[in-house]
């Protein structure tokens, strides 16, 4: 007989926005991203979603995620990958991603750019900061960006390597309440309904 997962219910005292982002991402050295037949990796479809979810257009928490937070008090939680999550304050601030992307409100929108201070320390091409995409609720997007960059390996020399990134964003929506439960598990297939394509020639 299947474990029934318990579950209580957390009232926000404010609407909160519940984002998703699923990063992945592929390296390689010089010679073997030289010897690719193709430049574009096969990226995972699938995943097991184990910190939260909507469904029936509830939204769901792990309740260990959730106790996790420092606070509940903010306007938007962002759902990592696929077993932690954060709060983030969007209406105070922009909230940087690793590497690539920037989020912040834009006329009462949230807006995805890019914002590359990363890899040009490292002497890839320099990204000039741009938006991408407004993110709005119920919508899903995919972008697909690359890097080169080099860096000295214990002090002998410089190595170049290649990194592809594939970054799934999703606005679930905006929720008044969450359901915490004991055991959260929630087969998940990525289907973004915009891909935005920044690679560039990186040779």
């Amino acid at each position: 007989m299947e474990k029934k997962a318990k579950n209580t219910t957390h009232k926000f005292s404010k609407p909160v926005s519940v984002l998703r982002y699923f990063p992945q991402k592929m390296e390689w050295n010089k010679a073997e991203y030289r010897a690719l037949p193709s430049h574009v990796p096969n990226w995972d479809q699938f995943t097991t979603l184990k910190n939260g979810c909507v469904r029936d257009e509830r939204f769901l928490m792990h309740s260990n995620v959730y106790q996790g937070l420092t606070t509940i008090e903010t306007d938007t939680i962002l759902l990592w990958g696929a077993d932690t999550a954060t709060r983030i304050d969007m209406y105070k601030r922009a909230h940087k991603l690793p590497n690539f992307l920037n989020l912040y409100h834009k006329n009462n929108e949230l807006w995805v750019e890019c914002c590359d201070d990363y890899y040009p320390t490292f002497g890839s091409k320099q990204r000039d900061r741009f938006d991408i995409l407004p993110l709005m609720p119920g919508k899903s997007a995919a972008i697909h960006i690359n890097a080169r960059y080099w860096h000295t390996m214990m002090g002998k020399g410089t190595d170049t390597h290649y990194v592809e990134k594939y970054l799934y964003l999703e606005h679930l929506g905006t929720f008044q309440e969450v359901t915490l439960l004991d055991d959260l598990e929630e087969s998940f297939m990525f289907k973004p309904q915009q891909e935005v394509d920044l690679r560039q020639m990186m040779f």
